[in-house]
């Protein structure tokens, strides 16, 4: 019965198969499908779908059943991958039917998205009332042809709260809503066209489209990877931001990010731009190979290159030719050839120590003239300060009749006293570090927990009787130093100072000591544990901070150091907690060790060997001297801050590296030279130089086919929710068909004619009617409605569901929940708190504490911005790939460790949460309530709670809202008035208004809450 069943199905189809086209049709869904597992690599059961074959129609009845069936069916194809919709089954049915022919030319099976876009001709529709412009006619055509009919238009208030969460990303003031209405109902179409071209020319708008583009280059704060330091790469930020404002065309927006280092006379905003792929990731763990850090990631910019402009999964030829789509191995090092000839970011600062690998990058200086007119002032000054402070050294010299000082302490250098230069400077934890001129080094960047030192030097010849160790103050040092633990306790903890001498035949021998000096030590904490051995104990500087110290070790016998000998000291400091040294030079001492240190007042023993007049207790500083340097200490430290950013940039190297395949993925494992070029299956030779200039000309280009097809199909889903190619990062075999095909093509080829122009392209989107709809998909009504006409609109509303569930034919206007950052910086400006301040170094906003904390490696002090600062748009907010910002991440947001082309859109009971307990939200809350009273037109609480629907929601509630939160408003006030404590405490933080009592506040804090924490409030409806 089966058997005969399908015989009448497939003579049934007949009729339909002359209306099939193979290549579009047919081969389309064997090869997404059926390949995997039936195609030229593999052919379960013996059978082949990629060639032709009788066996086809053989096994026709057969594939048709299976393909119907059930997911859960054990029988079910394809066993893995998205069902074939109901199109799908009846174009591979009518193909059977008619024989399942294969056509003579394979050429003719080309993916679709290879071919060039071409301009389709505009459909026809019964409707000609409904279009407003081309796109329209696409959409329309699809809903006709499945017997559905678009929704009506959305209301002036939830339009203009739509269009401006698209196109700023903030919602509309209740002025705006206002007018816009009123000029709405008397000319709907002009007063469209004119808020779509106020918002596109809005400076926020770069700020909101820089969001998904930030996601693409992977655009990060710090590293990511065990170490995660911070990095500054906030430039190339802000260039995006500028660039989106005043519409780049998209081909130079291309151009520049890939390649504006190699322009002719390329401007310091065109090399800032390469900054895109200066974002990747980079890993300086202790043990990483630097080739293999380097070699990560150019591969990183060539998958997200695929991804960004081809929309294909290039990372899978890496390592074999691409399984489903026609790019080879080949071409994966081709493309890989144009980004192999940067610099180096990561490498090690002796190449002897695997695990001195550290982050160098390449920096450019970013000239700021309000920066360096600040600083002249502070320079010249400097230097007046630094005459003095030598005159007066000089002064105090003199009257000490002869007694020579240490600079720790006098400023005086003594001859015997002499620093050594380090030929290498290592430190356990990666820390970076800077060789000052005065033979200091000076260590930068995070601070790690715990660190050990190691300082190697090149011996003079002569004698060493002695070593000196100065820990010295510093204006870029939390608090000046000495030690890297807090401006309110910056002390360090030394473990250990071991010494070893290597002589120029290669002989070492450790270098031991007898006694110990230090101008000061903490109790419990004394010097001489260094020379003790005693492994517990240490040196600290205790109670003694904001000032410079010193140590100094005399040998137990003084040695003959032949020319060419080096020093090598190791200096533990395993405290924790970031006690270690910001700032230390290390001298070498000849002749008696004693004479040459400066005077205390109280003498002590601090050694084995007690000294008159040498104690841990420091002499007086002169008054005057004291003074002077603390003035120049707070000059270094304004000078610190106002020293010009840098940021990140792309460098090419003089001679290009020689590029191979890599066999099975593996850089160590080199096969075939290559050079660079592109795919060869867009069939593109380009002329010009062999670099990344001529690749970032083609990317952006009608010479490929995929360019603007990708771009448009990834706005259309940051304004409907999902693409016309649903899979946005997928434009191949495996990725989704597109639901208006020829809608793409429009789309695509309107924003090359246009010029690549993005804001041309974004407004002929939301002047259709197509995003003008209604998204509401439910019957109500405000007045009485006849039960017929309920009935007739809810059998629309199933039909149409049934039809389309996802919305795919967009029946009904776009509704979706905000994205991470657009909820924040929604919430800010419902309170308004909103700071709209663009561009800097990124802001830190209130989170929970110790989340920056970790075990070993570089240590943050996480301090919220001060001010406003903190209320910034979500753009700004600092993204340590490590620790990234929580209640983003609870919304979805990426930390950034690779290219992000589609956030995922969860639900999920941490986002309640977030909104209700996050402290930013708590504040905002607070802020709304108070604003909601503040800017009612009337005292009377109906007045106030419409002011507070307006304001949140740019509309008024309806009548039976307004029930309910009138009913929430009454029942808070009584339980606050119940309990005064409690409600004076929700009020801390706030000033609160005249005549408004905490009791009030209460209530109106729970109405503020309930409607931030409203489905509504967060989606874009």
């Amino acid at each position: 019965m089966i058997r005969l069943a399908s015989i009448a199905l497939l003579a049934t189809a007949t009729a339909h198969a002359a209306g099939t086209d193979f290549a579009k049709d047919v081969y389309p869904v064997l090869q997404r499908a059926c390949f995997e597992c039936h195609g030229a690599e593999t052919h379960k059961a013996d059978l082949r779908l990629d060639t032709a074959s009788p066996q086809h129609l053989k096994i026709g009845t057969d594939l048709l059943r299976r393909v119907a069936l059930p997911k859960e069916d054990k029988e079910a194809m394809p066993k893995r991958g998205d069902r074939l919709t109901p199109a799908e089954i009846s174009h591979l049915r009518d193909w059977i039917a008619a024989g399942a022919q294969w056509p003579d030319k394979l050429e003719t099976l080309r993916h679709w998205s290879y071919i060039p876009p071409q301009r389709p001709t505009l459909p026809t529709v019964k409707n000609q009332a409904w279009p407003h412009n081309e796109i329209d006619r696409f959409i329309l055509a699809k809903l006709e042809a499945s017997n559905l009919t678009p929704s009506a238009p959305a209301s002036p208030e939830i339009l203009i709260r739509r269009m401006s969460l698209d196109l700023t990303g903030l919602p509309p003031a209740p002025s705006e809503v206002e007018s816009f209405t009123k000029a709405y109902i008397q000319d709907p179409s002009s007063s469209i066209e004119h808020l779509a071209t106020r918002l596109l020319a809005s400076k926020q708008f770069g700020v909101r489209w820089a969001r998904p583009w930030l996601d693409l280059a992977r655009y990060a704060d710090s590293h990511g990877f065990q170490r995660d330091d911070l990095r500054e790469v906030w430039a190339w930020r802000d260039w995006v931001v500028d660039a989106l404002n005043a519409n780049m065309p998209f081909d130079q927006f291309t151009l520049e990010q890939i390649a504006g280092d190699l322009l002719p006379n390329a401007t310091p905003q065109q090399i800032i731009a390469t900054g895109f792929h200066r974002c990747t990731p980079t890993n300086v763990e202790a043990g990483t190979e630097p080739e293999e850090s380097r070699i990560n990631q150019v591969i990183d910019r060539v998958n997200t290159t695929g991804a960004v402009w081809l929309g294909t999964t290039l990372e899978c030829a890496q390592c074999h030719n691409h399984k489903y789509d026609p790019f080879s191995q080949r071409d994966y090092y081709s493309l890989l050839a144009y980004y192999n000839n940067t610099e180096k970011e990561a490498e090690r600062t002796n190449p002897d120590v695997p695990g001195s690998i550290q982050f160098k990058g390449s920096p450019l200086k970013i000239s700021d003239a309000s920066r360096a007119a600040q600083r002249a002032p502070l320079s010249a000054k400097l230097k007046e300060l630094d005459a003095q402070i030598t005159a007066r050294q000089k002064l105090l010299a003199a009257d000490k009749k002869g007694t020579t000082s240490h600079p720790a302490a006098a400023g005086v250098a003594s001859s015997r006293i002499k620093p050594l230069k380090p030929t290498a400077f290592i430190t356990e934890s990666d820390a970076e570090s800077e060789l000052q001129p005065d033979g200091s080094v000076l260590l930068t960047g995070p601070v790690p927990d715990t660190d050990t030192y190691t300082f190697e030097s090149e011996l003079s010849a002569g004698e060493l009787s002695g070593l000196m160790l100065e820990a010295l103050t510093h204006a870029s040092i939390p608090g000046d130093g000495p030690g890297r633990g807090g401006e309110a306790r910056p002390n360090f903890v030394l473990h250990t100072f071991d010494c070893t001498l290597t002589t120029p035949d290669g002989k070492s021998q450790p270098v031991t000591f007898k006694t110990a000096y230090a101008d000061y030590s903490q109790k419990g904490y004394d010097v001489v544990n260094l020379i003790n051995k005693v492994r517990k104990g240490a040196w600290a500087i205790g109670q003694r901070f904001h000032e410079p110290h010193w140590a100094a070790f005399e040998l137990t016998q003084p040695v003959s150091v032949p020319p060419g000998s080096k020093l090598k000291i190791q200096m533990a400091q395993n405290y924790g907690k970031g006690l270690v040294m910001g700032c230390l030079r290390i001298s070498s001492i000849t002749g008696d060790v004693a004479s040459c240190l400066p005077e205390v007042e109280e003498p002590a023993p601090v050694a084995t060997t007690k000294r008159k007049g040498k104690a841990a207790a420091a002499a007086p500083k002169d008054p005057e001297l004291a003074r002077i340097e603390k003035q120049k200490t707070a000059l270094q430290k304004q000078l610190t801050e106002l020293a010009d950013p840098t940021t990140e940039v792309m460098h090419e190297l003089p001679q290009p590296r020689m590029s191979t395949i890599f066999k099975r993925g593996v850089y160590t494992d080199p096969a075939d030279p290559v050079t660079p070029g592109v795919p060869a299956i867009f069939g593109t030779k380009l002329s010009g130089p062999a670099n990344r200039l001529t690749l970032g000309r083609w990317l952006a280009s009608r010479d490929n086919p995929l360019a603007a097809r990708v771009t448009v199909n990834r706005w259309w889903a940051e304004l409907f929710g999902q693409g016309i190619v649903t899979t946005l990062e997928d434009f191949g075999v495996k990725g989704a068909y597109p639901s208006h095909p020829e809608l793409l093509d429009w789309l695509a080829v309107e924003f090359m004619d246009s010029g690549w122009d993005m804001k041309h392209l974004l407004k002929k989107i939301v002047l259709s009617a197509t995003y003008q709809q209604s998204s509401s998909i439910h019957v109500l009504t405000s007045q009485p409605t006849p039960p017929e006409i309920i009935n007739h609109k809810s059998k629309i509303i199933n039909s149409a569901f049934s039809t389309d569930p996802s919305n795919s034919l967009l029946w009904h206007g776009p509704r979706f929940r905000l994205d991470a950052e657009t909820i924040r910086d929604n919430a800010l400006a419902i309170a308004g708190l909103l700071d709209l301040k663009q561009g800097g170094p990124p802001i830190r906003p209130p989170q929970p504490d110790g989340l920056w904390q970790k075990v070993g490696g570089q240590q943050y002090n996480y301090v919220v911005s001060p001010g406003t600062e903190q209320y910034r748009r979500g753009l700004y907010v600092v993204l340590k790939r490590g620790s990234p910002y929580p209640s983003f991440m609870n919304f979805d947001a990426s930390a950034r460790m690779a290219c992000v082309v589609r956030r995922s859109r969860s639900n999920t009971p941490l986002q309640a949460l977030t909104l209700l307990n996050d402290p930013v939200y708590v504040g905002a809350t607070k802020a709304f309530a108070r604003r909601i009273v503040a800017e009612a037109p009337s005292t009377d609480l109906d007045s106030r709670l419409n002011q507070a629907f307006r304001l949140a929601l740019a509309r008024p509630p309806q009548p039976q809202e307004l029930t309910v939160i009138k009913s929430l408003w009454e029942t808070q006030f009584e339980s606050a008035k119940a309990d005064v404590t409690s409600a004076k405490e929700l009020s801390t933080g706030i000033e609160l208004l005249k005549n408004l009592s905490p009791a009030e506040f209460a209530a109106w804090y729970a109405v503020a809450s309930a409607i931030l924490n409203l489905d509504e409030c967060i989606t874009k409806g």
